[in-house]
């Protein structure tokens, strides 16, 4: 039996499960940019496959097509359900990268970030007109390319961990609020041990740090950097406790029934 309890919880309480849902929706739509420069408008948040298979040269493929897209278009290529999958070769996790960064609704996201940056002036050393939006434009898909490949590949392969999301799935609800809270920070290595999630913090100051070579100048320096880490941090966090929820909310979306 499969996180009854925690489903449950989300059943009984509407309240609860509309919290989940609207805070789930935005960051949905936003996290996998992965950007930490658009102040609070770029949240990041990894979603991955459910099954692999050892050296394969490519990002296992989840068994079920809808895993892979949560409201059918965001992409969920790195979280997975399968506690005991195999370590992700350096290859694979290029490969997720590389899946996440062609994939065609983050360019749309950024595309729609940018329309927002520019009608609040956000970043407002780039101008206005076509030009200001073109720049806006590519501000974004750099923070988010940048930041997908130093917390999906880079950092990850360098210290050897996992970039996926293991959701937790089972057991009360508060645990599973507990867990997804701090993946953000504990991430497990590829040896299967648990550890600090150097890699995804790494990964966004650094590329915090590089939005400063190409950003305005009066929205550039240390105190802005950490200021953008923070924020996405903040947003990480809140959207992976969407991601752990979302098969509960899927299911009560789709009128699906429990799990026996």
């Amino acid at each position: 039996m499969r996180n009854i309890t925690a489903e449950n919880c989300v059943s009984r309480s509407p309240a609860t499960w509309l919290l989940l849902l609207i805070c789930l929706a935005p960051l949905l739509i936003w996290g996998q940019s992965e950007g930490v420069g658009q102040r609070a408008m770029t949240p990041q948040f990894q979603v991955s496959p459910s099954s692999s298979k050892t050296g394969s040269p490519s990002p296992p493929e989840s068994k079920s097509k809808s895993s892979e897209r949560i409201f059918g278009v965001v992409p969920a290529y790195t979280i997975t359900d399968a506690r005991d999958a195999p370590p992700l070769t350096a290859g694979q996790k290029f490969g997720l990268f590389a899946r996440g960064a062609l994939d065609p609704f983050p360019v749309a996201a950024y595309a729609v970030q940018a329309g927002v940056s520019q009608a609040t002036d956000t970043h407002s050393g780039y101008g206005q007109g076509l030009a200001g939006y073109g720049k806006r434009f590519g501000a974004a898909l750099l923070d988010g390319t940048s930041a997908r490949f130093f917390g999906t590949y880079a950092f990850p392969a360098l210290l050897r961990q996992d970039p996926r999301y293991f959701r937790k799935g089972d057991g009360s609800a508060w645990s599973r609020v507990g867990y997804s809270l701090t993946r953000s920070f504990v991430t497990r290595a590829d040896s299967g041990k648990r550890q600090p999630n150097w890699s995804n913090v790494f990964g966004k100051f650094t590329s915090a740090g590089l939005a400063n070579l190409y950003y305005p100048a009066e929205d550039r320096g240390a105190n802005l950097t950490f200021t953008r880490v923070a924020i996405s941090l903040s947003y990480q966090t809140l959207g992976n406790l969407a991601i752990e929820f979302w098969p509960e909310i899927h299911r009560k979306l789709s009128g699906g029934n429990k799990p026996k």
